[in-house]
């Protein structure tokens, strides 16, 4: 009998003493962003190329995840895909390498993604993500993005852009 009384209230300390601090909420955020490169540039110089600024709802976002953004434990860039949308039939022929940043107001510039020595033939290409923790800019309300390109061909005629982002979050559940 003793020993069965033991073992309930060991059970039950331990059942009791769960809590949801450690159980992990994981769940996806995508956003689009374009931008247009202009023609022209020179060969083997960098250009840089600033985009509309994107805005998060990232607020909503957390709430239907069940969770809040002090909950947040960590942004990261899953995949990111840039794609030409005009003109038609156009690839990255053009350029040899895309290096992207992100900002929001009152943090750093930070590179997040690249690719370097861009294969031809492609009009769809995606990037390496740097594996840094982005949380910082994602929870803001805005962030923007500046793309830098190596171009090794000269362009004729002013080319447009869609990135779509995927981002993988970590947050705690809300309580």
């Amino acid at each position: 009998m003793k020993k069965l009384l033991l073992l309930l209230f060991v059970s039950g300390f331990v059942l009791g003493g769960c809590n949801n601090e450690g159980i992990g909420i994981n769940f996806k955020m995508d956003y689009t962003s374009s931008f247009t490169i202009e023609a022209g540039g020179g060969l083997n110089l960098p250009i840089e190329i600033f985009t509309p600024e994107v805005t998060t709802d990232s607020e909503a976002e957390f709430e239907a995840n069940d969770t809040r953004k002090d909950k947040i434990q960590e942004i990261k860039l899953e995949s990111l895909s840039l794609t030409i949308t005009s003109p038609e039939g156009q690839n990255f022929d053009f350029m040899k390498d895309i290096y992207l940043y992100i900002n929001a107001e009152g943090l750093e510039e930070q590179r997040y993604a690249f690719i370097e020595n861009i294969p031809e033939g492609y009009g769809s290409i995606d990037l390496n993500a740097e594996g840094i923790d982005l949380a910082e800019y994602i929870k803001k309300d805005k962030f923007s993005l500046r793309v830098k390109a190596v171009l090794d061909k000269t362009m004729t005629r002013d080319i447009d852009v869609s990135a779509a982002m995927v981002f993988a979050v970590r947050a705690n559940p809300l309580k």
